[in-house]
Order: C-alpha cells, then structure tokens, then sequence
C-alpha cells in the first residue's frame, strides 16, 4: 500500500469516526430534550383540572372537572387517582368541604409534578455536563495530534526548502511567480517565457519561444509597443497591454517593461506582466456606481445635475427649451414602516422600471435619493413633458405585485421648463421640486407646473419645514390641556394633550399652521413623540388620592405605523411613571382605512398593557359599522360638527342618539366634543352621553391652569367662543390641523 492509498485511507477512517461520534451526541441530546415529555403531559393535565375548578361555580354541571380528572388519571401521575375518588365524592354530594378537599388534592399533585420536573432537570444537566466534559477531551486530543501531525510536515517542508539554494531558488521564483516573465530580442522575438503564461494566457510557453510578442497583442497597442523598444531607454518603463486570452477573452496586462541588454546573462529586454483584466473591470464598476444609483440602476443626482448643466450649456443658443419632472412617491415611508425596507426596496426597483418605460429615448432617469426620482427631457415642450407625466401617473397607478401581494404606488409630480441661458441647472432642479410640492397640496398623486408667482410661497412651506425641524429640537413646542368633564356630575374626569408652537417671530401658532407641513415631511413622528411624553409627565404629576383624571393624546397614523411603536408608549410610560389605565391614545377613523390589519394588531397589544383606545371624531369618516365591534377600542367621540346640531331638531339628532346607544350597546365610553351651549349639554347628558369636552366649561389652558381647574372645578356657563382667537375655535385634536 504506498503512502497515497494509506493517508486516504487515514482520512476515510477520520471522517467515519467523526461522524459516529456527532451521531452518538446527537443521540444523547435527542434522550435528555425528550426526558420531561411524561412530566410536561403531567403539567398539562394538572394544569386543565386547575382550570376546571377555577371555572366551576355554584350551580354549573361538573362534568368538566370530572373530564379533566380522568384525563389527568390516564398520564400515571402520583394521587391522580385519590383526586378521581375524591372528585366523584364532591360530584356527588356538592359540599364545599368535599370542593376543599379536591383543590388540596390537585394542589399536592401539583406540587409532586414540580418536584418531578425538578428531578428531571437535574438528571439532564447531570448528564449534559458529563458529555461536554468527554466531548471537550475528546475534540482537544484530536486537535492535539492535528498540531502535531502540522508541525511534523512543516518541518519536512523546511527542510526540503533548505536543500534549495543559488539559481535553483532564482529559477523557482520565476517558475512560480503568477507574473508572466518574458524575455524578448528587440524586434520582440521571445527567448524565454515563464509557465505562467499558461495560467495568464491559456498558452504553453514553448508555444510563444520564437514568436514575436506584437503578434499576441491587439492591434491598437502594436504601435505603441514597438516605439518603446526602439526607444532602448535605460530602466524600468511600465506598460499597460490588452492581448487575447487563448479562450477568446480580452485581458489586460499590466507590469513593465526592462532594457537588460547590456547584461551579458541576459541580453535582451525583460518584460513582466500580470493579470489586471477583473480589476480594471472593478475599477469600471465603481466609477458606474459613483454616477448610478445601485438599487434601481439608474442615475444618481451627481450624473443628472452634471446631464442638466452640461444640456444648458450646450443649448446655449437653441430655441427649444428642456423640461425637468421632479417625481415623488406618496406616503412612501409609511410602506417602509409598515411592510419594511426589504419591500420598499423591490417597490422603488419596480418604480424605476415603470419610468424607464414611460419616458422617451434619451431622456434621462435619475433616482435623487430615497422615494425621489427626476427626468431630464431635452428638446421638450411643458405640453409635451406634461403627456409624459400622465403617463407615469397611468404606470404608476397598476398595483405592483410583490411576494404575491399586490401594492398601490403613487406618485406627485412636479414639472419646470428651462431656456438656455435663462435658468441653471440648480435652478431648474429646485423649481420642479417646488412644483412637486404644490402637487402635494392639492392632493397627492397630480401633475403641478412652476410657476414664478407661486414661488415665494413654496419656499415658505420649505422654511417653515426647516423652522418645524429645529422647533422640535430646540423645545420651542409647548402642550395646553382641555378638561373632559361628566355630564352627570360635572367632574373632570381628564385632559386631552393639545399641541401649539411658541414661534420665535410669529408668536403662538395653532396647529393649522403647522401640522400639515410636519405630515408631509415626517416630522409628525419625532413631533409625536414629544407630544405624547410630554403629556404622559403632565397626566402623572396630575395624579393624587382624590384625582386620577385621564390624559388623551392624539396619534397621527405615521406613529402608529412604526414597528417600535407600542415599545415606545411602554416605555414613556415608565419613564414619566404615568399610569398605563389613565392613558388614552385617539386615533381617527382615516388611521384605521390605512392599514386595518396592523392597526388593530398594534391597538391590541396596547389594550393589553391596559392603555385606553379611542376613535375620535367619530361619524365624519368612512368606517363602517359592520366591523366595528372588531375594533380594540373604549371610546368613540362624537364630532363637533353632529353636537352644534343636536338642539336643531335636525336628522343629526338621530345619528347623535344612534351613535351614543350603539356605544351603549357594545360597552364603549361616548365623549361629545364642542359642547359650547348649556342645552347641548342638557341634550346630551338626555340622551345618555357620558363626557362631553367644548368651551362650555374651558378652552385648551397651559398645564397651571389645568392643575387648578381640576382642583376647583369648571365653570358650566358659556365662555365667549367669538372672542377666540378664529384659529382655535376649532381646535380639536393635537396631530391634526385646527
């Protein structure tokens, strides 16, 4: 048997040894997981005539004891069947000392079943700490001889390295080197190549002794070539050459070129080459991704603005203008936050393909970032990039189907037209995302055209976005609290959080002024944030022996998206120490249309950390009634706009009434909001309406004055609303304009 067969021999019998070693473990593990199944069916049998009993009351059939006991009978556990005695006993006679003695009974198999586990347990980890002890000897001799037998050969090898010494070693590097080593005449006749022209080239190096080097390489580097070497200059000349691969494939070789023919061993010209084809190729590709977006394989806002300026550059002169569309999608973080960036992803891959589709050849895509996306239309009319902009609306608009599931996408588009010499390409890049953002206000998923004379009022928008940003950092937010107040007995039973901004020039601004810009830009979840810590301090430091009242926060339907979000609202809870069954989170019905499966996934799992739910301004939506006893929600509050008619004799009377006794019917609290007049109230508390919140008994005060009006009470009388400021009379909510 020579050395071959017996070291393979050698490595078979390792790798059997092996693997019946793992199987042998693996077959310890899979007896001590399956050590506890008898107790785990004990436990799950004690633990249904716990539930039984717990469920049994006076008067009910105890059959279903009686069947949890038998059952508990059949898995062999200690006293199981005294308890089946003493439970016939007890079925038979119903006294409740028998009842006594049955519990006591379940309770002690109970107790034994515990002790069981326990045993188990320990059995287990006595034996799993024996196995690691064999295993971690076993694996550590084994990687002891693996050291040796390592050591041994790297000594042989030494040694046979050593007996290599003078040209032998000289000869080796160059037979070894992954570099092509030549030497060439002057005319490029080869008289020497190193084998690794075979793994360079696909070609033997006898094959290239005696043949000219020009004739491998490709035509446009001939020329080149033969003038360095008529040149004979002195020292080391690096050269780039492309020349063919012997399978067809161009390389590209890069090393230099050495004038060696004064040496008299040599006497000709060195050249040393290596491979560089696939980093040339790397190169490319990085300078392709420095000027392309690497998701959607589009242009990125480095190429498109570098393509704007040098088209109105090279227009200069022309008569027709160039049209920029600056594409954004609408409520694209929502799908983020919802469905994740994994899905977002492939949507703004499928996004980029629709345009490229819809766009004419020539024009130029570019993603700018995120959900944003630009088209540079040169020789274009405003008509003409308006029909393409339809166009992309009518792509865009077919569902996209991902994973099986199909998603809407939809976009706002905004357009600006440019004359050479008229406008740069900044300019007119700015200008078409101003004219996207007036799409964004009449609508979303519409075509807006720049105009000049609207242009000073978008950058308004823009600078209060800006504003907002730094409003939110800097603390410059500050919260005033309505009372809600029983129309039985006139208590305040909470507050509902309402947000405004102390402006540094403009003063205090409603949320009209604010909140829609803070819902465009997605600043409404950082806003949010603040807004809801902020009252969960104000509700605790609220909290006494003789007052608990609640404290409503509003939540836009960007907060509730978010996958942390019941995390935070736990956590803020903790934080301020405000009680969990004091805090009420509104929602309105349009949040619920938007993702009714998370929706209610999210509202559930706050219900059951004992936080309070509520739809507010209820009636004005579209939900249906059909599914709203699905809904995980405690209040429903009646809209402003049915209470001001409630004292009108109106059709709005009955919606009111049906609103109110059908939340009578499914257990729901009925806050009115509004109120403004004795009657309404008088109306309300009539029709059976719990709370009611309006100016009737306080407008939004600071924190102060709300720890004052809860101490001493609210006034019933009217306030006058026409004296208000026009911004706050219909101050409703706090993420939503007034």
């Amino acid at each position: 048997m020579g050395p071959g067969t017996s070291s393979r021999a050698r490595g078979t019998i390792t790798i059997l040894v092996t693997l019946v070693v793992v199987l042998v473990e693996f077959g310890f593990l899979q007896a001590v997981y399956h050590m506890d199944d008898h107790v785990d069916v004990q436990r799950a049998a004690q633990a249904r005539v716990t539930g039984a009993l717990d469920a049994w009351t006076p008067g009910n059939d105890t059959a279903a004891v009686e069947e949890a006991v038998r059952a508990l009978g059949t898995t062999d556990t200690a006293g199981a069947h005294h308890l089946q005695d003493l439970t016939r006993t007890w079925a038979g006679s119903l006294d409740d000392a028998d009842l006594l003695a049955v519990r006591t009974a379940n309770t002690a198999i109970g107790q034994g079943v515990a002790h069981e586990q326990a045993a188990v347990d320990r059995r287990a980890g006595i034996i799993l700490a024996t196995l690691l002890v064999l295993v971690s000897f076993g694996w550590f001799v084994w990687f002891r001889r693996l050291v040796r037998r390592h050591r041994t050969m790297q000594r042989e090898l030494t040694e046979r390295q050593v007996l290599d010494a003078g040209e032998r070693r000289l000869l080796a590097l160059v037979q070894n080197s992954a570099d092509v080593v030549a030497v060439l005449e002057p005319d490029s006749t080869a008289m020497f190549v190193s084998p690794a022209s075979r793994s360079v080239l696909g070609i033997e190096p006898d094959d290239l002794v005696g043949t000219r080097f020009v004739d491998t390489l490709l035509p446009r580097d001939v020329p080149m070539f033969i003038r360095m070497l008529a040149a004979s200059r002195e020292g080391d000349q690096p050269v780039i050459l492309r020349t063919r691969h012997a399978d067809g494939r161009e390389l590209v070789l890069e090393g230099t070129l050495t004038n060696l023919m004064a040496e008299a061993a040599v006497h000709g010209w060195v050249l040393t080459v290596r491979d560089v084809t696939d980093r040339q190729a790397l190169q490319q590709e990085l300078s392709y991704q420095a000027f392309h977006d690497s998701l959607t394989g589009l242009a990125n806002r480095q190429l498109f603005t570098d393509r704007l300026t040098h088209a109105l550059r090279r227009r200069n002169g022309a008569t027709e203008p160039l049209a920029v569309l600056f594409l954004d999608l609408d409520d694209f973080k929502h799908v983020n936050d919802s469905l994740g960036h994994g899905i977002g992803d492939r949507l703004l891959v499928a996004v980029a393909e629709r345009i490229s589709g819809a766009i004419r050849e020539g024009d130029t895509a570019a993603r700018l970032g995120g959900d944003e996306f630009a088209i540079l239309m040169e020789d274009a009319s405003i008509e003409l990039a308006h029909e393409v902009a339809q166009r992309l609306l009518e792509a865009l608009a077919v569902p996209v189907a991902v994973d099986e599931h199909l998603h809407s996408v939809r976009a706002s588009i905004g357009m600006a037209e440019a004359m050479p010499g008229a406008a740069t390409g900044e300019e007119t890049l700015r200008n078409a995302d101003v004219a996207m953002y007036w799409a964004k206000d009449r609508g979303k998923s519409t075509v807006a055209v720049y105009e000049a004379g609207l242009h000073a009022e978008a950058l308004e928008r823009m600078a209060l976005r800006g504003e907002l940003q730094r409003a939110i950092r800097e603390n410059q937010l500050t919260l005033h609290y309505q009372p809600t107040v029983d129309l039985s007995s006139q208590r305040i039973t909470g507050f509902e959080a309402l947000v405004r901004w102390n402006h540094p020039t403009r003063g205090l601004l409603p949320p009209l002024e604010f909140i829609p810009v803070a819902e465009q830009s997605g600043l409404i979840v950082p806003l949010g944030s603040w807004v809801l810590e902020t009252a969960c301090r104000a509700g605790a430091d609220m909290q006494s022996d003789w007052h608990q009242p609640t404290m409503a926060v509003n939540i836009a339907a960007q907060q509730l998206a978010k996958p942390d979000f019941v995390d935070e609202v736990v956590d803020v809870l903790r934080r301020t120490g405000m009680p969990a069954e004091r805090l009420v989170l509104e929602i309105t019905e349009s949040v619920l249309l938007d993702d009714m499966v998370g929706t209610i996934a999210s509202l559930a799992r706050l219900r059951d950390r004992g936080i309070r739910v509520a739809i507010d301004d209820f009636g004005t939506g579209y939900s249906s009634l059909s599914y709203l006893d699905q809904l995980p929600v405690d209040v429903l509050k009646v809209d402003k706009s049915f209470v001001d008619k409630v004292c009108a004799g109106t059709s709005d009377t009955s919606l009111v009434e049906a609103i109110i006794t059908m939340s009578h019917s499914m257990r729901l609290t009925t806050i009115a909001e509004g109120v403004e007049q004795p009657e309404q109230a008088a109306w309300l508390k009539h029709a059976r309406c719990s709370l009611g919140q309006g100016y009737l008994w306080s407008r939004p005060v600071e924190l102060d004055a709300a720890r004052e009006l809860l101490l001493k009470g609210t006034h019933r009388g009217p306030q006058p609303v026409a004296a208000l400021p026009a911004a706050a009379v219909d101050d409703e909510g706090l993420l939503r304009p007034a």
